[in-house]
């Protein structure tokens, strides 16, 4: 049995959180080892008392655990279906259709094209100022 089911068995986390007694309740914290633990103390402490001091010690509780273990806590791990590689199959792209532009600014730069004499859409060198 790991410290942290020993815990939950003897100070669930209604019965320690349901006390008043930070004397009791911050080093039971800090005896915490397994980031699931810590977060269903806080799961029950959000729920029920709401204490800032609370919270903050078992969110820092995490943290610690996190930087001690690398452990990446449940809920920023990626889906498992994203997980399992980073190919990307033809599937799961969806195809890029080319965009038209509307008729009137096609009408429009023909129109420009006929004043100016210049080609504008098929000229080799990019437009001047002037020209757009």
């Amino acid at each position: 049995m790991s410290d942290d089911e020993s815990l939950l068995k003897q100070l669930p986390p209604e019965k320690l959180l349901d006390t008043r007694n930070t004397q009791v309740i911050t080093p039971a914290i800090e005896m915490m080892v397994e980031i699931e633990t810590v977060e269903r103390y806080l799961k029950h402490e959000r729920a029920n008392r709401d204490r800032a001091g609370i919270i903050s010690h078992l969110t820092e509780q995490i943290d610690a655990i996190v930087e001690e273990t690398g452990e990446i806590p449940p809920d920023e791990q990626e889906p498992e279906d994203e997980q399992q590689g980073d190919e990307i199959s033809a599937d799961d792209v969806e195809p890029v259709l080319p965009v038209s532009p509307p008729e009137e600014l096609l009408a429009h730069i023909h129109d420009l094209e006929g004043k100016s004499g210049k080609k504008i859409a098929s000229s080799p060198a990019p437009p001047t100022w002037d020209e757009l």
